[in-house]
C-alpha cells in the first residue's frame, strides 16, 4: 500500500515538472519592457491613460516581458492620431443598435539593447462595435469593453506578432 502511494506520488510529480509552451521569442535577450504613455491627438477625454492601462494589463497577463520603468530592454511608446465613433448599425425600427468605435494610432517597438526598431506602423487601424440597444449581435455591452479589446488587440499585433518566431 505504501509503495502504490510513492509510486502514485513520483509520478505525479513527474508529471507535474512537465509542461509545453506554444510561445517562441525571436528575441530572447528581451526581458523587461517600459511602455511610455501614449499621446492623445483626440478630442476623447482619458485615451492616452486607457491606452497605458490596458497595455499594461496586457503585457503582465501575457507574461513573457516583466513591466518596469527603469532599465527595460525594450519599449512600446505611440501616439493617437484618430479616433471615430459612429453608428453601425440600425434595428428594424430605425433606432441606432450598435455604434463601431475605430482608432489610428502610431505604434513604435524599440529594441535599446540592440537599438532597433522592431515593430513600427504609422497608420495602425483598430475598430470594434459595441451594443446600445437589446437584440444586438455585438459582443460588448459599452465603449469601455470595447476600448479594452481595442488595445488588446493592439498588444497581440504589435507584442505578439514581433516577438513570436515562426
Amino acid at each position: 500500500m505504501v509503495k502504490r502511494f510513492i509510486f502514485i506520488i513520483m509520478i505525479l510529480a513527474l508529471l507535474g515538472g512537465c509542461y509545453y509552451s506554444v510561445y517562441s521569442n525571436a528575441y530572447p535577450h528581451l526581458k523587461k519592457i517600459r511602455i511610455d504613455p501614449f499621446e492623445n491627438n483626440t478630442a476623447e477625454f482619458a485615451l492616452a491613460d486607457n491606452a497605458l492601462n490596458e497595455l499594461s494589463l496586457s503585457v503582465r497577463n501575457d507574461g513573457r516581458l516583466k513591466l518596469v520603468t527603469q532599465d527595460p530592454d525594450c519599449s512600446l511608446e505611440g501616439s493617437i492620431t484618430s479616433f471615430e465613433e459612429k453608428i453601425y448599425s440600425y434595428d428594424a425600427a430605425n433606432m441606432v443598435q450598435d455604434y463601431q468605435i475605430s482608432l489610428v494610432l502610431h505604434v513604435v517597438f524599440t529594441d535599446l539593447v540592440k537599438n532597433e526598431v522592431i515593430f513600427e506602423n504609422t497608420a495602425l487601424r483598430v475598430s470594434e462595435t459595441y451594443k446600445v440597444a437589446e437584440g444586438s449581435t455585438a459582443r460588448f455591452t459599452s465603449k469601455e469593453e470595447a476600448l479594452g479589446e481595442i488595445f488588446t488587440n493592439i498588444f497581440k499585433t504589435v507584442i505578439q506578432t514581433s516577438l513570436e518566431a515562426w
